[in-house]
């Protein structure tokens, strides 16, 4: 008996899929085989359960097999080698037809020599004054014979040119049905045995790999009104061999090929070493985590950051083919409040930059994974997002502003030490220039930052606000531009100035600090 068990329910993890099949069928009291064809060839057996309602599953098991080719136009079985044998009888036919051709094409040429031979001879009887009372019925026979002979020579061409277009066509179902030949199928077997006459469910389940998802994320920023639409999506791909068709779609985090065991621990060894000569200071950048804004980075592929929490997403109800393409299904989302800002760090961009900062409203975590940025004007880019809890707050840039400018100057002046000792000093000045080119007051947050030091051997010491005033000489054009030196300075040696810039105005904030280095150490990069 084959009765029809669709997919019904698919659950798909980070490097595979659980798919699980359901169908009915009525059978009579005793033993009865059922076969479900069409399923994915690359199942892992050992993951193959069955289970019937109303009868027990006495065996179930999976048969593969290689499947002929199937043309797609009539739908028939037709092997490889009957098409080359009906290739044969057409490049015969085809030879057959040349000949037919060559051999009118040289027959219209004979008769074509023979009528000029004809008009000759009648020319040269003229010139001598003997008639040829039978010489038009002679020649009308010659150009009936010789238009004979052209049908036949274009009927013959015309035939061959439609043999060769027929051997091209059926060349391409050569090659596919090589291609795909022996293509692998699988069906599974499942014996039942029922002690009354009754309709049995039946459900089959088995775990397949080519499938995987990745979180994809959608943010639509309404800037008006200071509003976040967000959507998740699941980036799906599937190659197992089946299709997908209308499946309730779950997308897991379960990690069942981790392993069980805790991992060995090994000696650690101390060891000594000669003191150096000298001291080299090197200057090294530190990624500053702030805990709470949602700024762990994510994962590299294949595994997904969801904070061990073994996440489960579900989807509406979705068919996935089996063509290894990518399938982005929604799985969650949600619209939040966004407070905007303007941010420049113009020591590592040149640009102002829109950042937004918003609070997961919604009932899940946000997986780490990409975001598409969108707002009225459009797509405006590609970003990244980390791991971030419910009501977790966190940032998200959405480009450019490009009504403001920003120029960043930087001078560094050495003084190097006596011999008698002392320190050297290195007198480092930035200034950051910042225009606004658009009819509205803008409120922007300037980051800069300074070196910290953590031998005894280095210091630093950032000077007061108004040490470095810029000058007329300093300014383009020598206008005077007005200078904010309020400016706030943490731990980690980040300064930052706010910065209102009117209607078509320009603004500076300037930095100045110094580099101390005892005689004798080196401070490369500095």
């Amino acid at each position: 008996m084959r009765p029809s068990a669709p997919i019904v329910a698919v659950t798909v993890l980070e490097d595979r899929a659980s798919v699980t099949r359901r169908g009915t069928a009525h059978l009579a009291a005793g033993q009865h085989r059922l076969v479900i064809e069409g399923v994915s060839p690359v199942l892992a057996d050992k993951s193959l359960t069955a289970t019937a309602s109303g009868a027990r599953v006495l065996d179930v098991r999976c048969e593969r097999a290689l499947a002929p080719w199937k043309d797609p136009a009539g739908g028939s079985v037709v092997a490889a080698v009957m098409l080359r044998m009906e290739r044969q009888a057409l490049e015969a036919k085809r030879e057959q037809l040349d000949a037919t051709a060559a051999a009118a094409r040289v027959e219209s040429e004979g008769l074509r020599q023979l009528a000029v031979a004809a008009h000759r001879d009648l020319a040269i009887a003229a010139s001598r004054g003997n008639a040829s009372p039978d010489a038009a019925v002679q020649l009308a026979e010659l150009d009936a014979a010789d238009r004979d002979a052209r049908g036949r020579l274009v009927d013959a061409e015309l035939e061959s040119q439609s043999l060769a277009a027929a051997m091209a066509r059926l060349d391409a179902r050569i090659r596919t049905a090589e291609a795909e030949a022996g293509e692998e199928t699988a069906r599974i077997i499942v014996d039942v045995i029922a002690d009354a006459a009754n309709d049995v469910t039946l459900t089959i389940g088995y775990v397949v790999p080519g499938a995987a998802w990745r979180p994809y994320h959608r943010a639509v920023l309404a800037r008006a009104a200071g509003r976040v639409d967000w959507t998740t999506t699941a980036c799906v791909w599937q190659a197992t061999g089946e299709d997908w068709s209308d499946v309730e779609l779950i997308c897991g985090l379960e990690r069942p090929s981790l392993g069980v065991e805790p991992p060995d621990l090994f000696d650690d060894e101390v060891r000594a070493r000669k003191r150096p000569d000298s001291v080299v200071v090197e200057m090294r950048e530190q990624e500053q985590q702030t805990t709470g804004l949602g700024t762990g980075g994510p994962l590299q592929v294949p595994g997904i950051d969801d904070g061990g929490l073994g996440l489960t997403l579900s989807a509406p109800r979705t068919s996935i083919k089996s063509d290894g393409l990518p399938h982005r299904v929604p799985v969650g989302g949600f619209t939040a409040p966004a407070q905007l800002s303007l941010v420049a760090i113009p020591l590592k961009s040149p640009w102002v930059h829109i950042r937004a900062r918003i609070v997961n409203v919604g009932q899940a975590p946000l997986l780490a994974g990409p975001v598409d940025l969108i707002m009225a004007s459009g797509y405006v880019g590609r970003a990244e997002v980390g791991f971030v809890a419910a009501g977790e707050k966190f940032y998200l840039g959405f480009g450019p502003e490009s009504e403001i400018r920003v120029h960043r100057t930087e001078t560094r002046e050495r003084d190097e030490a006596g011999m008698l000792g002392g320190w050297n000093v290195q007198t480092v000045r930035v200034a950051v220039r910042l225009s606004n080119l658009g009819t509205e007051r803008r409120e922007i947050d300037v980051t800069e930052r300074i070196p910290i030091s953590e031998v005894e051997q280095v210091g630093v010491q950032i000077s007061s606000p108004d040490a470095y005033l810029l000058g007329t000489d300093d300014q383009p054009g020598g206008e005077e531009v007005t200078q904010v030196t309020a400016r706030a300075l943490d731990e980690r040696g980040l300064v930052t100035w706010g910065v209102e810039l009117p209607p078509l105005g320009r603004r500076a904030v300037t930095l100045e600090y110094k580099l101390k280095s005892q005689r004798g150490v080196s401070t490369p990069g500095l």
